[in-house]
């Protein structure tokens, strides 16, 4: 297949990697300076992006990792290490990586 094909299917060094987190927290309290930190330092600090959602105390979502030519793996470590060193995650659960473009929905529904 032709590389503007590939590119256009998201397929080969295009896929789009991502995986699923669920994030528990420790305290009910500051939700929106604590999210507004994960998305600014986490996601878009790790040129990622993020989308879900949740209230208080947890939420889940979906992290785009970009294309196997942007590590995402690396970009998952880092992800991983903010969240370790903040003391007001209780826990957190992520997924395998998974192609974001064709991967069935029940690995998603699974994690």
């Amino acid at each position: 297949m032709r590389k503007r094909l590939r590119k256009k299917k998201h397929l080969g060094e295009f896929k789009a990697w991502g995986t699923s987190i669920t994030i528990k927290r420790t305290t009910c309290d500051d939700f929106d300076p604590f999210l507004d930190d994960f998305i600014e330092q986490a996601i878009e600090g790790n040129h990622c992006f993020f989308g879900g959602g949740g209230m208080d105390d947890s939420f889940e979502g979906i992290i785009q990792l970009g294309t196997i030519s942007n590590d995402p793996e690396e970009r998952l470590i880092a992800i991983k290490d903010w969240l370790d060193r903040r003391a007001d995650v209780d826990n957190y659960v992520i997924g395998k990586l998974i192609d974001l473009w064709y991967c069935p929905s029940e690995e998603l529904d699974s994690v």
